[in-house]
């Protein structure tokens, strides 16, 4: 018996910011790939880029007691070293910390013992965040330098690029007002959405990256097992979500609960700590 479609319709298309499509959108063997990931490159990073070449996802440390990096997407420039990932969660708020972990570990994967510093070649972090990283910064896109308390730059070679789809979103779907990360990130947002087809349609009539990005999506979308790895990425992260508000949950009944103790042992009346805690008085009465 013939298992069902994942594909909702013949004409549905993958989304782009599941982790999985991403990573397939720009690492498939085809031209058009190669191409959406060099223009991709060349609107995020803001200089003109080339001979974009992938490289291993893993990297290994130098010691087994080294925490091991897995990439999305790395790949060489002509003097620059990259990766790129989307990510969907902000687990712990720990972020930033994985970011800078990840570009120092890229940069020292390809500088090897011995290398003239003046070929040693500047390494970019380069994440696309569907949630907010710094809600004090208005701007989609932010880049991150070494600097010390004047705004110096040290030498440049580590760069942390954020750009961050929430800030995007509601940005006016005005495409002559669109700048390229902007184009981009409305590309990612809106791409599986049959409703903004239309949109996306026009999107790529301005912006040949993208373009070459809607052929490689509408390609890989016909294919059944692209599919199963959507599905199986978005069980994960209703999965991580669901883990993340539990433990949000106990956290919150656990600090109220202390707050009741102290109450108690302080001497308030049941009456007051439940107004002040939300407890009824038999729960109260069963702390004691």
């Amino acid at each position: 018996m013939e298992m069902p479609s994942l594909r909702p319709s013949p004409t549905a298309l993958l989304n782009p910011c599941a982790d999985p499509i991403f990573k397939i959108l720009f690492t498939d063997e085809s031209k058009e790939s190669n191409i959406a990931l060099t223009s991709f490159l060349t609107d995020i990073i803001g200089k003109k880029v080339s001979n974009v070449v992938l490289q291993p996802n893993e990297l290994s440390g130098e010691a087994v007691t080294d925490k091991q990096s897995e990439f999305d997407i790395n790949c060489k420039i002509d003097g620059k070293i990259v990766n790129i990932e989307m990510q969907g969660l902000n687990k712990d708020n720990h972020f930033g910390k994985r970011a800078e972990y990840h570009v120092s570990h890229l940069f020292n994967h390809y500088v090897t013992k011995g290398l003239d510093w003046t070929l040693a070649p500047q390494a970019f972090q380069i994440s696309v965040l569907n949630f907010i990283f710094d809600d004090s910064e208005e701007d989609c896109i932010s880049h991150y330098l070494m600097k010390n308390q004047n705004g110096r730059i040290i030498a440049g070679m580590l760069n942390v690029i954020f750009m961050e789809l929430p800030k995007i979103e509601p940005v006016s779907d005005d495409i002559s007002l669109l700048t390229p990360v902007q184009m981009w990130g409305k590309f990612f947002l809106y791409a599986s959405n049959p409703a903004k087809r239309e949109f996306v349609e026009k999107l790529a009539e301005r912006n040949r990256g993208i373009k070459m990005a809607v052929t490689v999506l509408k390609n890989i979308s016909q294919d059944e097992i692209n599919w199963y790895h959507e599905t199986r990425y978005w069980m994960h992260v209703s999965d991580e979500k669901t883990m993340l508000n539990e433990a949000k949950r106990k956290g919150i009944a656990e600090g109220i609960k202390q707050v009741a103790q102290n109450a108690i042992k302080a001497g308030l009346p049941a009456e007051q700590i439940a107004k002040l805690t939300g407890l009824t008085v038999d729960e109260i009465n069963k702390l004691k």
